[in-house]
């Protein structure tokens, strides 16, 4: 009898003892997974900042390319131009601080000291093509507002006295 009452005794210890081992090799593969999730985290942001790189490096090319075939660039060039050059230090500032779009880019023209922030959202609230975009504040619609914002500065023509006797 007495050992039933030991062997009843034991077996919750027994049990538990080999829910604790199966739990750390559950954890000791969770850990694993971790690591490995982690590494292609960092793979993917580095990524996304290379594209984000490389995406405004085609619509600085494209804007200074409009600034070069125009005999007069619009007053909204520079707005266009730093727009662009946000790209990657938005794409940073959300990875890093979570930071969305219109934060972000405060914070970059502040940096650049060339536009204040009150005048590039004048200038994208004058374009009603771009002000949609500025209100969704993601990353996706601010690629899409610069897009947007080079074709425009593209397809510019400057108000000449011809055109306005014709």
């Amino acid at each position: 009898m007495w050992i039933l009452l030991v062997l009843l005794a034991v077996a919750p210890i027994v049990f538990l003892a080999l829910k604790l081992d199966q739990l750390g090799k559950m954890q000791n593969r969770l850990k694993v997974q971790l690591h490995f999730a982690e590494q292609q985290s960092v793979q993917l942001e580095h990524l996304a900042f290379w594209l984000a790189e490389e995406q405004s490096q085609q619509l600085l090319a494209r804007v200074h390319q409009a600034g070069r075939t125009q005999a007069k660039a619009p007053v909204w060039y520079l707005h266009t131009e730093l727009l662009c050059k946000a790209i990657p230090v938005l794409c940073k500032e959300q990875a890093n601080h979570h930071m969305l779009p219109r934060q972000a880019v405060a914070k970059f023209l502040k940096q650049q000291n060339q536009l204040s922030f009150n005048e590039m959202e004048n200038f994208i609230r004058h374009h009603s093509a771009l002000t949609e975009l500025w209100q969704t504040n993601t990353l996706t619609s601010y690629l899409k507002l610069c897009q947007r914002a080079v074709e425009m500065l593209q397809e510019y023509q400057p108000v000449t006295a011809e055109r306005l006797a014709g």
